[in-house]
């Protein structure tokens, strides 16, 4: 029986190098027989009061449709529970950052580490945050392309992340307080 991807260091190595390099004592990981887990306290998002708290899940076999892309392609990315959004899945609040039968380049991959993950799920909660701002369900702006939401059936949303990256970066974690 093969070793899952999450437990082998030829995969993980790579994938947090340059995000344990960026945030370093910010950044923890769990290890679970079927998951691996990554918490980073206290990132900066611009326009947000406090910093936020983020939670990366791989899974083995994930409790979800992958819809096609290999699990390790496809992370559940928690942070700020219950906050307004138009871009999340709706049966379980995690982000919803790029539209799942996306080509390759338009959608992340873990080839592309985890920090470029982070940068993206900053960019998504600085667009939220704007969006409540300026309005949210009763006619919020999203400040970048905003595709059509959903698959039929499935509870899937449609992002926003459909663009070359931009970032919405700050300085890094903030200390706690």
């Amino acid at each position: 029986m093969p070793v899952w991807y999450g437990a082998q260091p030829l995969w993980w190595a790579p994938l947090e190098r340059d995000a344990r390099r960026h945030f370093g004592d910010a950044l923890h990981h769990t290890y679970r027989r079927d998951s691996l887990t990554y918490e980073l306290t206290g990132l900066d998002v611009i326009g947000e009061p406090d910093p936020v708290d983020v939670r990366i899940r791989f899974y083995e076999e994930p409790p979800y449709s992958t819809y096609g892309q290999k699990p390790q392609d496809f992370p559940r990315v928690h942070a700020k529970p219950g906050a307004p959004s138009k871009h999340r899945y709706s049966f379980d609040d995690a982000l919803c950052l790029w539209y799942p039968l996306d080509p390759e380049e338009r959608r992340w991959t873990s080839s592309k580490g985890l920090l470029d993950l982070i940068e993206i799920v900053r960019t998504h909660l600085f667009l939220e945050h704007y969006w409540r701002l300026t309005g949210g369900e009763q006619g919020g702006q999203w400040l970048i392309e905003d595709a059509p939401h959903g698959m039929p059936g499935s509870g899937v949303c449609r992002s926003s992340q459909r663009h070359k990256r931009r970032t919405a970066a700050g300085p890094g974690p903030r200390q706690p307080r």
